[in-house]
């Protein structure tokens, strides 16, 4: 069947046909060392232990104090404290009239209810202070439990680790985080014109460069890449390497074997091996458009475009969302800015155009310049680019001088 005589799916009917066709198995849990967790993703709920802090504690250097005694305080009628010292280990205790020296972050004695600064107080004898400004009970401290309660739900399964969340876990004594595995991206690079990255560059030959770029995005979404090297267009072949792929991955991706001529030896290996097979055959996508999406009794397939641009834009919409739905968490967030196009930019109707740009700042203005390419293999336009422009099916391109949103991909650079 031509790829051309297909129906092409919109994004949005895509996903919720290629998610009921497939099975989100819950991956399993591993133990990490915090210092190996940043951006792992939690698998369970965590509780706090500990109050924290654990004690009272002082907010600043100076002198634990009951409020009380300070009321009346002033330069001209300042109040006289016996000073207590405090040792290690000691549970010590003020009463009324006596003070004890503390510094910022260490805990202040029992009895005590407030901290006046240094510079408010002034050593007159051996272990004996005046104390010049009045304080408020409370002032200066940080209470037990201020920051955090015990038993209470600190971190939520499914946040990825940042550097804070590694920090507050060390906090309340924990060395070590349950997180979910990486789901395992199996990566099948079709086309008997390819060669491996490095081989000698021959006419005809085409070098595999998107098992490189796949790997770096599946890195990039919290998955595990496993590249399975190149099939040639041999169906026995293929067949061989999908069932493979499907034992050693949580997710199947090929690229090539979608355009005209080939589309239909991918679907066959694919059919071929399971139930219900291919579900999506083309995707009302620029580039991108023969994107395929299948199931292999419920394990996820995609089959991309053998071209690098089209492979990595069909990664970006179908891959990280399906990462982020096994592992159990959302896609980060990504900076986005508005810029003014700098010239009209056609889009085809019910087609959704992922347009790479180059934003940069001209004076005050922040502008989106296309970046020119001859097609979705030239994979300098993503190199050169460092926004997308996204344009929804509905909308008939958009006019120079339009402001429009852009999702940014490499920093802005000012215009000379």
């Amino acid at each position: 069947m031509d790829l051309k005589d297909r129906r092409v799916m919109r994004i949005e009917e895509a996903l919720k046909v290629f998610y009921r066709s497939i099975n989100l198995t819950k991956l399993s849990i591993e133990t990490l060392p915090l210092k190996d967790a940043l951006g792992r993703v939690l698998a369970s709920d965590v509780a706090a232990p500990i109050d924290i802090p654990q004690f009272n504690l002082s907010a600043v250097d100076g002198y634990a104090v009951l409020a009380n005694d300070t009321f009346g305080a002033s330069p001209a009628n300042p109040v006289i404290f016996k000073v207590k010292e405090l040792r290690d280990g000691v549970d010590l205790s003020l009463k009324s009239g006596e003070a004890a020296y503390v510094s910022t972050g260490s805990p202040i004695p029992n009895g005590s209810d407030a901290v006046v600064m240094l510079e408010y107080a002034k050593k007159i004898g051996e272990g004996v202070i005046e104390v010049y400004k009045p304080v408020s009970p409370g002032e200066d401290v940080s209470w037990k439990g201020e920051d955090v309660k015990k038993g209470e739900i600190v971190l939520k399964e499914g946040m990825r680790l940042k550097p804070q969340d590694l920090g507050m876990l060390a906090s309340m004594g924990f060395t070590s985080v349950n997180v979910y595995r990486r789901p395992i991206v199996g990566i099948i690079s079709t086309g008997s014109e390819l060669v491996p990255p490095g081989s000698e560059r021959t006419f005809g030959r085409v070098i595999d460069v998107n098992s490189i770029i796949l790997s770096a995005m599946t890195m990039d979404y919290g998955g595990e890449p496993l590249p399975m090297g190149i099939v040639e267009d041999d169906l026995e072949k293929l067949r061989s390497m999908i069932r493979i792929g499907l034992v050693k991955s949580d997710i199947l991706v090929l690229t090539g074997g979608t355009s005209v001529g080939k589309a239909d030896l991918t679907k066959e290996a694919i059919d071929s091996l399971g139930t219900p097979g291919m579900v999506v055959h083309g995707v009302a996508m620029r580039p991108g458009r023969p994107t395929a999406l299948a199931s292999i009794e419920g394990k996820p397939v995609m089959n991309l475009s053998g071209y690098p641009v089209a492979a990595m834009i069909g990664f970006y919409v179908f891959g990280k969302d399906l990462i982020s739905s096994m592992l159990r968490t959302v896609d980060e967030p990504e900076p986005h800015v508005f810029a003014k196009v700098t010239r009209r930019i056609p889009s085809p109707p019910g087609i959704r155009s992922y347009v790479r740009v180059n934003v940069s700042r001209r004076g005050l203005d922040l502008i989106a310049e296309p970046v020119r390419s001859t097609g979705s293999g030239i994979i300098s336009s993503m190199v050169r680019a460092n926004g997308l422009l996204v344009i929804p099916e509905d909308v008939e391109g958009v006019d120079e001088g339009e402001m429009v949103e852009v999702i940014l991909m490499r920093p802005i650079q000012a215009l000379s």
